[in-house]
């Protein structure tokens, strides 16, 4: 893209032919389906400059489905990676308004407050952007489509997104029933992708290796943990309050131990995994606790909980080094402790940071073949992770401002 305003040259080399055709199509709905590093966000960003400075006095709304996300993210890629400053003549934070030289307008936001979208853009809008589009549901789109009126300028409605299942709506919308431009890439067609990244990527297998390595709209059939709603729960990474009480899940292991770190909101009680350990080497005892202290330093680690009925030596060797772990709630009853962790994801009390490679990749191949568990000693954050969460009873009353989680209380013996 090449352009020009008050002598700014302005030039996007697009990094593959999809986000070539993505920013370049006049479709009035288009989509980037694209894996992990596809370059989705970079794209929706550059597409709504390109339309803004192609057609003065634009009006464009990009978006996501909370205001708060857009912030972190979409609006920080447009301002740090796309628009050039001297192309702004007025940015206001509250709400998140960029007005360009040219006098187009691009107004960054969320799509959690319906009252306040009802009056977005009093003469309506030249084109809406949604980032992280598998987020949103049917009715957002048709409320911002509904938008697009602005006299004088081409309507576009546009979306960039990571894969889903074939039941999402924008599967329905754009690949079966074909309304609008579809542009899908996978993480490979990225080729400015660090070595290191294309490294692990080329690790991931299962549904997560489907959608966000290879880029393919698939559906989460076999897995055991089919009611974790990844649209909702695997969330980017945000400061987590050191008041915020602490648990951890642990399996056991000489080479393979994992330990899993949860905080506990105390406004909701939702379950927040913060951070994973398995260093995939043999050490000590003494080093896996030095470890785990310095992941919880500064916090308040209620409780530590970990291994089968029979690994009694593994808990005392641990409490030796003052680390001291409890046995797992349900440890002669695997299928309850696997039905306990699915009753919290069914009502979306867990949180993954999803930088949390191991965890996520695991997750999504976790699955279930002719009635038992494919390959299951290979998954060690799925114990750890069930033998800390089955340790909590999800309330079955929501009340109106919050639901909350209790653990079960469990003796712990002090040495």
């Amino acid at each position: 893209m090449v352009t020009s305003t008050k002598e700014v040259k302005l030039v996007w080399e697009p990094i593959n032919v999809q986000q070539e055709g993505f920013v370049a199509s006049d479709a009035g709905a288009v989509l980037f389906s694209g894996a992990f590093g596809a370059g989705k966000s970079i794209a929706l960003c550059a597409k709504a400059l390109k339309l803004s400075l192609d057609h003065p006095r634009n009006f464009g709304y990009i978006c996501r489905k909370t205001n708060a996300s857009i912030e972190l993210s979409t609006l920080k890629t447009f301002l740090d990676l796309v628009c050039p400053k001297e192309l702004i003549a007025s940015f206001t934070k509250k709400p998140s308004l960029i007005t360009l030289t040219n006098g187009s307008q691009i107004l960054f936001g969320g799509l959690d407050d319906y009252l306040k979208l009802g009056s977005l853009g009093a003469g309506g809008i030249g084109f809406v952007g949604i980032d992280e589009a598998i987020e949103t549901i049917e009715d957002d789109w048709t409320m911002l489509e509904g938008r697009l009126r602005l006299p004088n300028v081409p309507h576009q409605i546009f979306a960039a997104t990571n894969p889903g299942p074939p039941s999402h709506y924008l599967y329905r919308k754009f690949f079966m029933e074909q309304k609008g431009k579809v542009y899908q890439a996978s993480s490979f067609d990225n080729p400015a992708l660090p070595k290191d990244y294309r490294e692990r990527l080329s690790t991931f297998d299962g549904i997560y290796k489907d959608r966000y390595v290879l880029g393919l709209w698939k559906g989460l059939e076999g897995l055991v943990y089919s009611s974790f709603d990844d649209k909702i729960c695997l969330i980017p990474r945000f400061g987590i309050g050191e008041s915020w009480p602490v648990y951890v899940g642990h399996d056991f292991g000489k080479v393979n131990p994992c330990a899993l770190f949860y905080a506990q909101s105390p406004t909701t009680g939702d379950l927040f995994a913060f951070a994973e350990y398995l260093p995939g080497i043999a050490m000590g005892y003494y080093d896996h606790v030095q470890a785990f202290k310095a992941i919880c330093e500064g916090r308040n680690v209620l409780k530590r909980v970990g291994g089968n009925h029979n690994e009694d030596g593994e808990r005392a060797a641990y409490g030796a080094e003052g680390w001291y772990i409890s046995e797992p709630k349900w440890s002669l009853d695997k299928a309850k402790q696997i039905r306990m962790v699915q009753g919290l994801h069914r009502l979306n009390k867990v949180y993954i940071f999803n930088d949390l490679t191991n965890y996520v990749r695991e997750k999504f191949s976790f699955v279930v073949k002719e009635d038992d568990i494919e390959r299951e000693s290979k998954f060690h954050c799925m114990s750890a992770e069930r033998y800390i969460l089955s340790d909590f009873t999800p309330e079955t009353v929501v009340t109106q401002e919050y639901r909350t989680i209790r653990p079960q209380r469990v003796h712990v013996s002090r040495r």
